[in-house]
Parts: structure tokens; sequence; C-alpha cells
């Protein structure tokens, strides 16, 4: 059974059979976990390797032995790019980690019409979504880029879907055979503009809804990528 306690380590110290943590993550280990010589724990390099691995010594740096490595641990067989629209801090960073936690690969964030900011804190949003890619032992850490208008994401490759209240369909009515690639877009708390509903129809992006509710985006994301993540592991 792999280690619940996770670190991150950098794929170049990953050497003939051991690993070394950065000065973060072994003070991380040291002071604040109080890991000890013979405690297993799990390593995430951050790009679809994981690793089982045993620490041997507690100095400056904690370095230890590899006892297994793990190909794509924690990741779907079916790429999920999500595109919502910038929304409040708080409510943002709610949506990068419970997005991490569901198997999101990519995250563009969209700067909507009726977005209520356009600006993002790139390094703290990785910072978060290393994190959380720890906590749920993803090997695979999701990127996240700079902030994008909408019909940047509708050239993307891959079959996009919408979130949008009134639609006709139910997002398990989708039709997911075949496909390698899922953009959700979410729209932010004011909604689409009729401008922006307008093109997403012209790209042929495929609506569905969530119920009669008017969501929260955070939670219209959520509530996406859960349905998405039982409906593609079948």
């Amino acid at each position: 059974m792999i280690p619940k306690k996770a670190f991150y380590v950098s794929p170049q110290q990953i050497l003939n059979g051991t690993f070394t943590l950065d000065k973060n993550e072994s003070k991380h280990a040291i002071n604040v976990l109080r890991m000890d010589v013979g405690d297993e724990i799990t390593l995430l390099d951050g790009h679809g390797k994981g690793y089982h691995g045993i620490i041997q010594e507690l100095d400056n740096l904690v370095t230890g032995n590899i006892l297994k490595t793990y190909t794509n641990l924690g990741e779907n067989n079916i790429q999920i790019i999500l595109a919502p629209a910038l929304v409040k801090k708080d409510r943002f960073e709610f949506i990068l980690e419970k997005a991490t936690e569901l198997g999101v690969s990519e995250i563009y964030p969209v700067s909507m019409e009726r977005s209520v900011k356009n600006k993002l804190n790139l390094e703290r949003c990785k910072n978060l979504l290393q994190s959380a890619s720890k906590q749920t032992l993803r090997s695979n850490f999701p990127r996240i880029h700079f902030p994008q208008n909408l019909k940047e994401i509708l050239i993307m490759e891959g079959y996009k879907v919408c979130a949008m209240i009134g639609s006709n369909q139910k997002l398990s009515q989708l039709k997911f055979n075949k496909i390698k690639t899922v953009i959700v877009i979410i729209g932010p708390e004011g909604d689409f503009t009729k401008k922006e509903i307008e093109i997403m129809k012209k790209e042929k992006v495929e609506f569905y809804q969530l119920g009669d509710r008017r969501l929260r985006s955070e939670t219209a994301a959520i509530n996406s990528l859960a349905i998405l993540n039982e409906l593609l592991d079948r």
C-alpha cells in the first residue's frame, strides 16, 4: 500500500534508485511531520511519476531509497481541461484545489465579459496546485496558464462542453465515445453574455444543465468534474 504522506521530488533528484528532497520539503518532513529514518513515504515528481520510498538519512536534506515506481499515479485515462471564468480570489482558489482532487490536467482561467477580475497570481496558484496534488497523491501536477479570452479557449483541440442553466440535456447524455480530451467551460457569477453564448454555439460547444437551481461558479465546476469522473471511468 502506498504511504499517505507525500512529498514533491524533482525528477533530477531521483538517481540510481535513490531520492533527495529539496530544502523546503526536507524541512517540512523533519520539523513539521517529524519523519524518521525507516519511515516510508510517497514521492511525486509532478510529471507523471510516483515513487514509494524509504528514508535513510535525515540531515539538512532528506535522502533515501526507492522501493517502487508508479507511472501516472492517481491520473485519469482521459485528459480533462478546466476553463473556469475568473471569480473572486478565495472562490477561484477553491476551484483550483477541488479541480486537482478531481483529476483535471490543465486549467485555463477565462476572462469573461462579466468576470469580476482579470488578474491572477500564478506563482501562488502553482503552489496551491502542488499542495493539493500531494494531498490527493497525484503524480502529474495540473498546469495553470495565464488568463485567456473565450475565443482562445474555443480554438483549442478537444471536445468542448459548457454548463448552462436551461439546457435541454444533462452531462451524462453527451457523447464521450473515443474522446481523448474534454474541455469544460464554466461561466462567471453573472452568467455568460448573449454574445458569449452565440460565439460558443457557433463553435459547436455542447451545452448541458446541472439542474434548475442557479449554482455558483465553483459549485458548477465541482459538480461537472465529479460527474465527468464517473462517466469517463467506465
